[in-house]
């Protein structure tokens, strides 16, 4: 088995005069960065790391996480390449996983037992690998159909145990679906 390897997910910069940058943890309810501030915000919330293992020596690796920023699954197949500082970068989506991704935003209210009890649920009622990040929880769903999920997640947020934020089934993790991700590496080939 291949060492676990951070691998760098850079986002395409928006503009910024586009919309109002967010802090860098922004989710539903966070504080909008003050104007004067919004260059350095969007300069230091230009990445995400994922965890991966390599599966070939052709740059190919199974990501062992989820994003929570852009719709990259664990079990998700990906390529990376060194970037021009050196930090490994996804540059190619290989194939995702036969599984779909959810981000689930629970109650802020919620304590750590509660969250870990939802997730347990999850588990029960078929969902793979969840976890968590900021205020966030990513959840793979493997071999069980959208409408069971779409089912379970409603529920939940029906029963103000939090929001559901993104479900992205495998055709939505494609390269080509891929908008918000910057796959070059500013490396000159030569």
């Amino acid at each position: 088995m291949s060492i676990p390897t951070t691998l760098r997910v850079r986002f395409v910069n928006a503009d910024p005069d586009d919309e109002p940058a967010l802090a860098p943890e922004a989710g539903p309810g966070y504080a909008e960065v003050d104007p004067d501030d919004q260059e350095d915000a969007a300069e230091s919330f230009d990445h995400e790391d994922v965890v991966g293992v390599a599966v070939d020596d052709e740059g190919t690796y199974r990501l062992e996480t989820s994003s929570f920023f852009v719709p990259l699954a664990a079990g998700d197949l990906v390529r990376a390449a060194p970037d021009a500082s050196g930090q490994l970068q996804v540059v190619d989506v290989v194939e995702p996983c036969d599984a779909v991704l959810t981000i689930f935003a629970p109650d802020a209210a919620a304590s750590p037992e509660a969250i870990t009890a939802l997730m347990r649920v999850w588990e029960a009622t078929g969902a793979g690998q969840s976890e968590r990040g900021g205020p966030f929880v990513a959840t793979v769903w493997p071999d069980m159909p959208m409408d069971a999920i779409a089912a379970q997640l409603n529920a939940d947020q029906e029963a103000g145990r939090g929001e559901w934020i993104l479900a992205a089934e495998p055709h939505e993790r494609t390269r080509e679906a891929q908008d918000e991700i910057d796959f070059e590496t500013g490396v000159e080939v030569a």
